[in-house]
């Protein structure tokens, strides 16, 4: 299982979470400086991947902060 931190700018909360409800089901969003935070757990660096492809699908500018194995 892997904790990955990301960074998405020009999107809302509720774009992020549809699509994190889709890879995962344990997340937090917040926001900060007109940012969106978001902090979740993933199985796999397969699902990690396909998150990446459905950000860049949408055109949301986005950067990983960290990503930890647990």
């Amino acid at each position: 299982m892997f904790l990955a931190k990301i960074e998405c700018e020009k999107t809302t909360v509720e774009k992020i979470a549809e699509i994190l409800l889709v890879t995962t089901n344990q997340f937090r969003i917040w926001l900060y400086d007109k940012k969106v935070y978001a902090s979740f757990f993933v199985n796999s660096f397969a699902l990690l991947r396909s998150l990446i492809k459905t950000l860049e699908a949408k055109k949301i500018k986005f950067m990983f902060y960290r990503i930890e194995e647990i």
